[in-house]
């Protein structure tokens, strides 16, 4: 499979990463990705091995669940070896977790920096984030080899050496708290009031309260700015009468020009209303707008639409 990397937005955030040493016992050994260096901007790549680890969707996944928990503690792990039991300056390995953005290196003045590519890219069964996984080799006090990537992994919950960060299901829930502007239908014939067989138009107005598409709702989440910025998906009107017109971007409006009208074929009193489907993107302290991947509908307020039958009558004159 070809992979594409994404575009990374490094931000500055204020969660720390814990670097530790694996002390338990592992369930085997995993195969590692090991390379010299990395920070080529390419999330694929680290040093000159490739790990773009993509399902079918093209999600990134990377080191498993399984293969996370199998890292090995010191050289020449087999899994049976508690350290414990090895002399204390016997090398051992540390680890540290990092997000997988080009900035985000051990050790350096941006090593808590996270990016769109990190939050977006984990298959939606898969809480993320996309972690870059780090190892150097200790003796006792003394460093024996640098950090170097081990590869990456969406198991961010059993990566070693990471600690909660922001997420995209943490992105997703604020989305859904949004407090959403509602539309409310207005018709013509003014007044709410029209006429069997008669051609009645109908426009959607937004409530004052909640946030209407374009706008921004802004909040703080682990630490880091958060704007997430509605935007409209469609409209479905629902007619009350078992009609509905859907999903279309038009907000309607008034004869002659009106794109969003319907005839109804009895008397009677009709709820109206117009279920909203929003998007949005979002943006991480202040950097570019990215998508989130998700959508949610709100239904909106009822009109009610008195239908009453008009009779001719003649007169004479």
């Amino acid at each position: 499979m070809m992979c594409q990397p994404a575009r990374l937005r490094p931000i500055t955030t204020t969660f720390v990463s814990l670097a530790v040493s694996l002390s338990l016992s592992a369930p085997g050994t995993a195969a590692e990705v090991t390379a010299a260096t990395a920070g080529s901007g390419d999330p694929c790549q680290i040093g000159d091995t490739f790990n773009c680890g993509t399902d079918e969707a093209s999600a990134y996944v990377g080191l498993t669940r399984q293969q996370v928990l199998a890292l090995k503690r010191f050289p020449d792990d087999n899994g049976s070896t508690v350290v414990s039991d090895r002399p204390r300056d016997a090398p051992v390995y540390e680890y540290m977790s990092l997000n997988d953005c080009a900035e985000a290196q051990p050790e350096t003045t941006t090593q808590e920096v996270s990016c769109a590519h990190a939050l977006k890219d984990c298959p939606p069964d898969m809480a993320g984030p996309y972690l870059r996984i780090w190892r150097r080799t200790l003796a006792g006090d003394r460093v024996m080899e640098p950090w170097t990537a081990q590869g990456s992994t969406c198991a961010s919950d059993v990566a070693p050496g990471a600690r909660p960060t922001l997420s995209m299901a943490d992105i997703k829930a604020q989305f859904m708290r949004t407090p959403w502007a509602k539309p409310q239908i207005s018709s013509q014939p003014a007044g709410n009031t029209t006429l069997v067989n008669l051609t009645t138009f109908y426009k959607v107005n937004w409530t004052p309260a909640g946030f209407a598409p374009g706008e921004v709702d802004r909040s703080v989440l682990r630490g880091i700015p958060v704007r997430i910025r509605p935007k409209l998906v469609g409209f479905t009107y629902v007619f009350g009468d078992g009609s509905t017109y859907g999903p279309t971007t038009s907000t309607g409006g008034v004869y002659p020009d009106g794109d969003v009208k319907h005839i109804y074929r009895a008397k009677g009193e009709f709820p109206v209303r117009v279920n909203t489907t929003f998007g949005a993107d979002f943006s991480l302290d202040g950097t570019a707008w990215d998508e989130i991947p998700s959508t949610v509908t709100v239904p909106g307020p009822a009109t009610a639409v008195t239908v009453r039958e008009a009779k001719g009558v003649l007169v004479s004159r």
